[in-house]
């Protein structure tokens, strides 16, 4: 009898080639991660990780950028920032104004872990851009983070039309923690003076 041969397919990995299928399969399941901070509010039906990363994106796409800050790696940033959460799920170490430090280091350690795994020797630019969000050194990360808070507060704002709107403080006070951008800062006060109509007007 012939013995069979086992041929293992290997994708090419050059640039314009498709990744290879299982980064998309993990980047995908973040379509059924729902996110934490919404399940912890008893939100129904909320928002998977997924939804949050495509309004980064669209955020990254058209907010005024502040000098210093690449649009084509915020964008890509965005799309890559939660990636390593297809497999931790979504964490939570922040509450309003409070941050657990041990906890967020613990957390920070697990995603560079699992992010390195991921794409191990290939993509490094998508690599580098995913780590470089974890470690808020660059001025595409520091920004992004901003964004991600104020993508938080549309989302909450959102939500407040079916809930009370005093569930869901402590995502505008933990925005305000973080958004210092100037044009950053217009956007927030003029959400922030919608909420306000819209509980004056339901009150």
């Amino acid at each position: 009898m012939v013995p069979i041969q086992r041929y293992v397919f290997k994708e090419p990995r050059l640039p314009g080639i498709m990744p290879d299928l299982e980064l998309i399969k993990t980047a995908l399941k973040l379509k059924s991660v729902k996110r934490s901070g919404w399940v912890y509010k008893e939100i129904s039906n909320p928002e998977s990780v997924a939804d949050h990363s495509y309004g980064i994106s669209f955020l990254a796409l058209f907010a005024p950028l502040p000098k210093g800050v690449n649009r084509d790696s915020l964008i890509k940033m965005a799309l890559l920032h939660d990636l390593s959460e297809s497999n931790l799920g979504d964490p939570i170490y922040e509450t309003g104004k409070f941050r657990n430090l041990k906890k967020y280091h613990l957390i920070l350690n697990d995603k560079k872990k699992v992010l390195m795994d991921m794409f191990g020797k290939n993509y490094p630019t998508e690599k580098k851009l995913a780590l470089d969000y974890l470690q808020q050194k660059t001025p595409e990360a520091k920004f992004l983070k901003e964004l991600d808070k104020l993508e938080s507060v549309l989302q909450a704002l959102t939500y407040e039309k079916n809930y009370p709107p005093e569930r869901l403080n402590e995502f505008w006070e933990n925005a305000e923690l973080y958004i210092k951008d100037k044009q950053l800062l217009k956007f927030f006060e003029q959400l922030r003076k919608e909420r306000l109509t819209s509980r004056v007007n339901s009150g």
